[in-house]
């Protein structure tokens, strides 16, 4: 599992980060040739969207394998270890069911006969062209889910990836570290 880890966090970090890179480059190239040149590359701002659009969905992918997505958890704080572990394998269930659905009707999109014959106003790509993502990042937000489940099921720390978080850092409850006094307030948060 180590191994497709590791493919698979090098396959997302390139998709994402050369997404944002490419429109980060042609958004400077558009304003440096408009400026200098007088010169407008008519599919610069169509191309960054798209860029854009496609470093979110594979950025989404990164949140997850980091568990950095929104999470809800009153409930959660109250339980002990195991009720912890049987509410994430839950919420790994319902993600992959999701996931797998919303991602299944995405691949259908891409093979509809109009994703190959309505094309972008500017690029004129084919419209599967500029959705891919989302089957994409759909398909690799199941594969990391279904990692996920894989390792709760063995007894592993379902997110290694994750980063320390505060109640971690501070050894804490959530409900202790409420109680903390906030900077520049004696008595708390609340006087």
């Amino acid at each position: 599992m180590n191994r497709l880890d590791s493919i698979l966090s090098k396959v997302e970090n390139v998709l994402a980060a050369g997404s944002l890179a490419a429109a980060a480059l042609l958004a400077i190239v558009a304003v440096l040739m408009r400026t200098f040149f007088n010169e407008i590359i008519f599919w610069s701002e169509e191309a960054i969207i798209y860029l854009v659009i496609f470093s979110t969905f594979f950025g989404a992918v990164i949140t997850m394998r980091h568990n950095e997505h929104v999470n809800v958890d009153v409930v959660a704080v109250f339980l002990k270890e195991r009720g912890k572990r049987v509410m994430t394998i839950i919420a790994t269930l319902i993600t992959l069911v999701y996931m797998g659905a919303i991602g299944w009707f995405a691949w259908l999109l891409i093979f509809e006969p109009r994703s190959s014959a309505t094309l972008t106003p500017a690029l004129e790509l084919p419209l599967w062209v500029v959705t891919l993502p989302l089957p994409i990042g759909l398909t690799l937000m199941f594969v990391r889910s279904l990692e996920v489940l894989v390792r709760l099921f063995r007894g592993q720390d379902p997110y290694p990836h994750a980063a320390d978080t505060l109640l971690e850092a501070e050894g804490g409850t959530a409900l202790e570290i409420a109680d903390l006094p906030a900077e520049g307030h004696e008595k708390g948060p609340l006087r």
